[in-house]
């Protein structure tokens, strides 16, 4: 089943990530808030620790507690800090196909229609559930970037520590340009069965209400909200 749009002669239009500002402020307040709250934990702890009862007694599980912090530390402050240049925050579908910019607006990262192939395979674009990926599927294409060898890639139309509230419509969207810029590729019926992507309008049958992935969302904050009052609470109560 090839599933095409013929008409090209209206424009094709650009559509950007949405960010829910809200429940990105919600997560990225959560997960600092929990970084510095291990900090103060594991670092700050052990050294007022010293300072409290001596070296003799504290300094074997201060080495132990700094070093269990550096293998965590130093990988996310490297991710988000140094190389923060390298994080995408910002999704652009548009007439050339998918493109990932930066906080300085700079590409990092693109899919573009011309460079899609053919997987060899029954359908060209599909979706996958990998194990530990968000509850929307990814897309799954086959790409030949310039000179290099053919490979296939998994697209996730998520931003790091953010939260999108268009996410299936950027599926959408893509899926879309390529109905249109490249009806040579066939699309599997599952993808747009995943996306309730009707095939003769691309409109999105969407549900109304809290989906499935929110409801986890939300109880994931309530667990670890949970957690970061507990600990104190249950230390406190452990020292009197």
């Amino acid at each position: 089943m090839n599933i095409t749009k013929t008409n090209t002669e209206i424009p094709f239009p650009s559509v950007e990530s949405e960010i829910n500002r809200w429940v990105t402020f919600i997560l990225q307040t959560t997960y600092w808030g929990m970084l510095i709250f291990f900090f103060c934990l594991f670092i700050i702890g052990p050294a007022y620790g010293i300072y409290n009862k001596g070296t003799k007694m504290m300094l074997s599980v201060a080495l132990i507690s700094w070093g269990s912090s550096i293998l965590i530390l130093i990988p996310v402050i490297r991710q988000y800090i140094i190389r923060r240049e390298n994080i995408a925050n910002r999704i652009v579908i548009d007439h050339t196909g998918l493109l990932f910019y930066n906080a300085k607006n700079k590409i990092i990262q693109q899919i573009l229609y011309t460079e899609l192939c053919s997987s060899k395979q029954n359908f060209d674009i599909y979706t996958v559930n990998p194990i530990g990926s968000s509850i929307i599927p990814l897309l799954e294409v086959t790409v030949q970037q310039e000179k290099n060898d053919v490979e296939t890639r998994r697209i996730d139309m998520n931003l790091p520590l953010r939260v999108l509230k268009n996410k299936v419509t950027l599926y959408t969207h893509f899926l879309y340009g390529i109905s249109i810029f490249r009806q040579d590729l066939k699309i599997d019926p599952i993808a747009l069965k995943s996306f309730s992507i009707d095939p003769n309008t691309w409109h999105i049958n969407s549900k109304k209400g809290v989906s499935l992935g929110g409801w986890l969302f939300i109880l994931a904050m309530i667990v670890i909200t949970c957690i970061l009052v507990g600990i104190p609470f249950l230390l406190y109560k452990f020292k009197n």
